[in-house]
């Protein structure tokens, strides 16, 4: 009889064959669902029963041969991808052209000449089918007028915005797009307009102006809070993935991509220089992009978008990071439980080298990442309020290093990869806890004391050094503060 097993994200099916020499084999076979492994097994079972050697044999070779054609597209993968020929324009009047008409046009050869990754190809393409071409699309080009931009932004500002987690739990208020987003429509719209006017698309460009961008800046914990939700996390890949992406500051995709054998245990650390995200197949049929690493087999057949392994964000994102040793520690008990998954899976483990990966091996999407910190928030029954994304945690692990260098921006911006600039700009503000520390200071050095007691000259000593220490006077009232916390 087959067996199921049951391993982390991957169903098995296990049952013995023979070859046609006679010789013994076990075969190992793994599905995405519970339903298609049972249907495998109940189909091996009824061959088994009916002793049809023959057939169990075929279909075990048949599995075999798939599994080969996905190591087949593995290697293919590796190879450089096909640049195709440049678009040559033949100089026509083209005055009568549609806005969509340009765009199918001026949409690849822009992307391929500003170096665009998938993942900003693929930005680009959603907002223009949902966003821009709907509204714009069977205009003729040469008739759009700034005018016809300023309703364009002013009906974006309005649009409801049905992809929002929020959109339907309160009918009375339906959120409509982000501030963000109708400029990041603007600027798509207006960037082709240089070129529609060399290619003779239109004869003047429209004279409009950016639309202004509320920023929202991404909530952050204390680390006090960070550790205190390590401590409850169960899931032992949650728990390194949150532990990663605070100590190490990583964003989610480099938090995915990191390979095991850039961990150097001697050395105490780690090298950034992968990420993982997901992309459509269009993005990677039209850019060939040089920071495409590796594109991995699709885990689902019809799907219409795979994961990727390329470079960092920028130059700067490829950088080293000294690890702390309880992060040392999980990270070696890590490669321990690879090490049995790999055994456990035989042939069946699809080895990319990857620390954080299913049990067989395959790569996460990054977003599940936010998926599953989502849903451990929700069980831990952390206020909706209070909760944060998994990006998140960059910025939280940031703020506290800034915090304890003492504001030193170049050494804590160099760490996770990005511009002084950018982490003063978005990664440094004041947390509720240091707010209310700024309180009581300046309750404690504004208001006139009651009747002061009596003390003994140690504690006087004690209260003069504190007086004359601002600086120690914020420590202790942070650890005064965090000890209350704690104790609710």
């Amino acid at each position: 009889m087959a067996t199921y097993k049951v391993r982390g994200n991957a169903h098995n099916v296990i049952y013995p064959y023979k070859t046609p020499d006679g010789a013994k084999k076990q075969q190992w076979e793994t599905y995405e669902t519970e339903l298609e492994a049972v249907q495998r097994k109940a189909y091996i079972d009824y061959l088994q029963k009916s002793r049809n050697a023959d057939e169990i044999y075929r279909v075990a070779m048949e599995y075999k041969e798939k599994r080969a054609a996905e190591q087949a597209a593995i290697e293919a993968a590796k190879a450089p991808l096909d640049i195709p020929e440049p678009v040559i324009l033949s100089g026509e009047d083209n005055t009568d052209k549609t806005y969509g008409e340009f765009v199918e046009k001026w949409l690849p050869i822009h992307a391929r000449k500003k170096r665009f990754s998938p993942d900003s190809y693929d930005s680009y393409r959603s907002n223009l089918d949902n966003h821009i071409l709907p509204y714009f699309g069977k205009r003729v080009m040469s008739t759009i007028t700034s005018e016809d931009i300023d309703n364009f932004l002013d009906y974006l500002s309005q649009k409801p915005c049905k992809g929002t987690k929020s959109y339907g739990k309160n009918p009375t208020e339906i959120p409509t797009l982000s501030s963000g987003s109708v400029k990041k429509c603007y600027t798509i719209l207006t960037s082709g307009f240089p070129s529609a006017k060399k290619w003779k698309y239109i004869t003047e460009i429209p004279d409009t102006s950016a639309p202004a961008e509320k920023n929202k800046k991404r909530k952050a914990w204390a680390p006090e809070k960070v550790y205190s939700v390590m401590e409850s996390i169960d899931d032992k890949l949650l728990h390194l993935a949150v532990h990663l992406s605070f100590v190490c500051s990583l964003r989610a995709g480099e938090t995915a991509g990191i390979e095991a054998n850039t961990i150097d245990f001697h050395d105490r650390s780690l090298w950034i220089k992968h990420q993982i995200q997901r992309v459509s197949d269009k993005a990677l049929s039209v850019i060939p992009s040089n920071e495409i690493i590796f594109v991995f087999p699709k885990q689902k057949s019809d799907a219409k978008s795979s994961l990727i392994l390329k470079g960092p964000k920028t130059e700067g994102s490829y950088r080293k990071y000294y690890l702390t040793t309880p992060l040392l520690k999980e990270i070696k008990e890590r490669l321990e439980q690879i090490g049995q998954n790999k055994e456990f899976f035989g042939e069946e483990y699809h080895d990319y080298g990857l620390l954080i990966c299913q049990p067989d091996g395959r790569p996460f999407d990054p977003k599940s990442f936010d998926k599953k910190f989502k849903e451990y928030q929700n069980a831990a029954h952390i206020e909706n309020g209070d909760q944060i994304e998994f990006q998140g945690l960059r910025k939280s692990g940031q703020m506290h290093k800034v915090r304890i260098t003492k504001n030193n921006y170049q050494l804590v911006a160099e760490s996770a990869g990005q511009s002084p600039e950018v982490l003063m700009s978005n990664y440094n503000e004041a947390l509720d806890s240091e707010k209310r520390t700024l309180s009581l200071m300046v309750e404690t050095s504004f208001y006139p004391q009651a009747q002061k007691p009596q003390v003994s000259s140690e504690v006087a000593t004690v209260l003069e050094t504190i007086q004359n220490n601002p600086e120690l006077t914020q420590q202790i009232l942070q650890a005064l503060l965090s000890g209350a916390v704690h104790a609710q």
